[in-house]
């Protein structure tokens, strides 16, 4: 496992985040990747034409961006998912989603790979069972393109994933590339409320599962599903 123990901050991480998360919200924003990139054999597949952008009026979007210059009980830098709101980044400890509506998720994640388990590499619960990872585009990148993009449905579970969304009572398991931007498209057909974890030991302590990854607003929290 590579520890994120005493990893060094990004100075100036949390604006560039800010910026970046600005540009691609505006560039995708009520936009959904048209559902005609099919991965095959369980890999990344390349689509071979411009994806169809196709506007709709009846998604949610959601925008998480993860930092690593956090210092969790105000010493150790941890990585922390954030919510992205029109008041900048906001807690992910509480996280409100529509039942019956199609969530279209995108991911920031300015973090390193870390090992896990090869289940969690994999991406379940989304439409399709793939997540787009837009080329051309990290997360410091701050020049969007959404000219090309990759279906993948399964990730190198050593050196693919820095990050996971998951939300095990609904089978929801979103892969989160290191140093990427991506889409993911589900639905959540109930109402209640649920926990989100990331599945990737990232924390501190025995096989780093502490720290951040047991502190909800960093590396878990809630999922409150309400009928809209």
């Amino acid at each position: 496992m590579i520890s994120k123990r005493g990893r060094k901050a990004h100075v100036g991480e949390v604006d560039l985040a800010i910026l970046t998360v600005a540009l691609i919200a505006v560039a995708i924003s009520g936009y959904v990747l048209y559902a005609g990139i099919q991965p095959q054999n369980g890999v990344a597949t390349q689509i071979s034409t411009t994806p169809s952008l196709v506007r709709s009026t009846s998604n949610y979007s959601l925008t998480l961006v993860i930092t690593t210059n956090n210092l969790w009980n105000g010493t150790t830098p941890q990585p922390r998912y954030w919510v992205l709101t029109p008041n900048g980044l906001e807690s992910s400890a509480n996280i409100e989603l529509p039942a019956h509506t199609l969530i279209v998720l995108t991911i920031i994640d300015y973090d390193s790979p870390t090992p896990l388990p090869a289940q969690f590499a994999q991406v379940t619960g989304t439409v399709g069972g793939v997540v787009y990872l837009i080329n051309s585009t990290t997360a410091g990148s701050g020049n969007p393109n959404l000219s090309a993009a990759t279906a993948v449905s399964t990730f190198n579970p050593n050196t693919g994933v820095a990050h996971t969304f998951t939300i095990p009572q609904l089978g929801i398991n979103i892969p989160s590339a290191p140093g990427s931007v991506e889409v993911a498209e589900f639905y959540i057909n109930q109402t209640g409320t649920f926990t989100w974890h990331c599945m990737d030991p990232c924390g501190l302590g025995p096989g780093g599962w502490g720290g951040a990854m047991s502190t909800p607003g960093w590396m878990e929290g809630n999922v409150t599903v309400y009928n809209p």
